[in-house]
């Protein structure tokens, strides 16, 4: 069962939407010399967002920070050690980012965008929430998919990342 699905969707949803209206803007500025004013602020605000959902899901598939050469030849309690010492890295890292970013989410709750009705804070929320997110689903790759048995069943070369719990 794949928990992180919806945010797949929604990735995906995003990347279509910043697909259709930065076309969109292309045509409407040189076909019909009539751009839009909001498309640009538009596409920054949801490509951040797109980014940091998009990255919860890699954090969850296990596929940041890997160098898969050294993982697929390394023996079994190696590869054990350097998966969580992944993870706790990657949980300091982020736990740092996602406090340190609320200071600067609420100091730009202050400056307001120029085309669309929000405010900087609300683009530079997606670090705080991708931060916590990514956390998240960290733990869940650690303690949901990874198993006493998990090593045991992936001893073949075959398998693909997605399958490879890092």
């Amino acid at each position: 069962m794949d928990l992180f699905l919806p945010l797949r969707w929604l990735t995906a949803s995003m990347l279509s939407m910043v697909v259709v209206v930065t076309l969109l803007q292309i045509v409407l500025r040189y076909l019909f010399n009539a751009p839009l004013i909001w498309s640009e602020e538009f596409v920054r605000f949801v490509t951040v967002w797109m980014t940091f959902i998009g990255a919860v899901v890699v954090c969850y598939d296990g596929r940041h920070l890997n160098v898969d050469v050294f993982l697929q030849k390394a023996p079994a309690p190696l590869k054990r050690a350097l998966h969580w010492f992944n993870a706790i890295l990657s949980f300091g890292f982020l736990a740092i980012l996602g406090w340190t970013s609320i200071t600067l989410v609420k100091i730009d709750m202050m400056n307001e965008l120029s085309a669309l009705p929000l405010t900087l804070g609300h683009l530079r929320l997606a670090v705080t929430v991708g931060s916590f997110l990514m956390i998240a689903a960290i733990l869940l790759r650690v303690f949901y998919k990874r198993a006493p048995e998990y090593y045991a069943s992936k001893s073949s070369p075959s398998q693909s990342p997605s399958q490879d719990m890092e």
